[in-house]
Formats: C-alpha cells, structure tokens, sequence
C-alpha cells in the first residue's frame, strides 16, 4: 500500500471516529434534553423526544412511560394500559398498569374482578374507592342491597354512584311501603333498616315493628283459640316482652308441662 493510500485510509477512519462521536454527543444532548422534559412534567413533549432516540440508552421505557402517563392523565386507561405494560418495572409502571387493567374490568362490566383488583392496590391513589363503587355494582346486579347501598355511600363523587345510590334508595323504599301495605311487615322493617336516614324510614321501621308484633300476638291468640297450643307457646314466649304475652305463655307452659328456664332457674 503505498503513502498516499495509506493516508487517505488514516483520514477515513478520523473522519468516521468524529462522526460518530458527533452523533453520540448529538444523542446523549437529545436524551439528556427529554429527561428535563419528563422531569418537568411534560411528559406529551417528553414521549415525543424519546421516540426520537429510538434504543438509545433507557429512552424506550421512558417513552412507553410518557405515552402512558399522558393518556393515564386523560382518564383513557385503556389506551395507558400497553404503555405501562412495557414499563412496568419503571418508578410506578407496576401500579399504573395494575390500575389501568382494573379500569379496564370495570369497563367491560366485570365489576367483581374490578373489586378485587382495585381491593388488591392497597391504598394507592383513588382505588379503595374505585373499589367500593366496584363492589357496589357488583352488588346490586346479586341483588345484594344493603352492600351496594353501602358501597356507593363510600364511593359518592366516583362514576355514577351518586345516581345509583340514589335511584336504589327510591326503589327499595318504593318497595318497602308496598311490602307495609300488603302486611309484610317483617320484609318491610328490613328494608327501612337498610334504607336508615332515608326519608322517614326510620320511623316507618318503628311504625311496622309495632304492627308486626301486633300481628304475631294475634296469630299466636288464633292459635291458642284454634288448640294448637305447642304453636301458640312458642309464639308468646318469643314475645314475651310484648304486652301480656309473658303471662300467656306461662299459663300455656303449665298445661303443656314445659317448664320455663328463667333467671332464678336457668335449668
């Protein structure tokens, strides 16, 4: 190889060496630059300026993480979840990505699953009460009121718990006073208990409490006067702090010869 190639070949390579060097200092100022951005917060112009840098360094999972910090920002959980799928070993990847997947169970209307999701984050951000709301749909679709009524008071400001709570609370009450009206009482007071403060349900469950055991005495009286006096007994002695009905199951007790446990002889 004679002089003159030999360096033509040495200012290639110099020339190469430098341009590769211009480039690494080029990436390594790009990357450096879009760490600011995400440190910043702007995490939409951050996402872009790592997509740029392609493999360089940890700027695919920075970027996976914007992209998914800004659709997670915008509620579109769905759309974060892949994001944070890819970064889920980075800062909170694990939990965002866990979060995003129950929003996405909740979504598809598999409340239970969501629950148990949500149940499964502990308290991080707002999932002990996208858990109760959850819970509460899940509920009330198993006919389960006392929890779903319970689960949307905890989870008021959430979705359309407030509606739901609400719409709930009308229909049982709705069906309570039907339930007093036909003579149920005992269905009945179980649901103005549930419904507590809600308009005068604690006063009807008072009300229907009185008008059940009315109406158990006047069965037990029927059945003593029709000679069934084994049922009659156990019915004024269930009673027996109700009016006379103490008195009447004692004098019952006598001449069925059953003897009753009291304070004085509890055996």
């Amino acid at each position: 190889m004679t002089f003159a190639r030999r360096a033509a070949l040495l200012l290639l390579c110099v020339t190469l060496l430098f341009s590769f060097t211009a480039c690494t200092q080029n990436f390594s100022r790009a990357y450096n630059k879009a760490i600011e951005l995400f440190a910043d917060g702007e995490f939409a112009e951050a996402a872009k300026a790592f997509d740029k840098l392609g493999d360089y360094a940890a700027a695919p999972t920075y970027a996976a993480y914007s992209h998914g910090l800004v659709l997670y920002e915008q509620g579109q959980y769905g759309a974060a979840e892949p994001y944070f799928a890819a970064s889920r070993h980075f800062m909170y990847g694990e939990e965002r990505y866990q979060y995003c997947h129950a929003h996405v169970l909740m979504e598809s209307a598999l409340f239970a699953e969501a629950a148990e999701a949500f149940h499964r984050m502990g308290e991080f951000e707002d999932a002990p009460m996208q858990y109760q709301y959850c819970h509460a749909r899940d509920a009330e679709n198993n006919k389960d009121y006392e929890t779903a009524l319970y689960g949307y008071e905890a989870s008021l400001g959430l979705h359309d718990a407030e509606d739901r709570l609400y719409n709930l609370q009308g229909q049982l009450y709705n069906r309570a006073i039907a339930l007093r009206t036909e003579g149920n009482y005992q269905d009945a007071i179980t649901l103005f208990i549930m419904l507590g403060d809600y308009l005068s349900s604690a006063a009807q469950a008072v009300e229907c409490r009185e008008k059940w055991l009315d109406q158990q005495y006047e069965q037990a009286d029927a059945l003593e006067s029709q000679g069934d006096l084994q049922g009659a007994f156990d019915l004024f002695y269930a009673l027996s702090s109700y009016r006379d009905a103490a008195n009447r199951a004692h004098a019952l007790a006598d001449i069925l010869g059953i003897e009753i446990k009291t304070a004085d002889n509890p055996f």
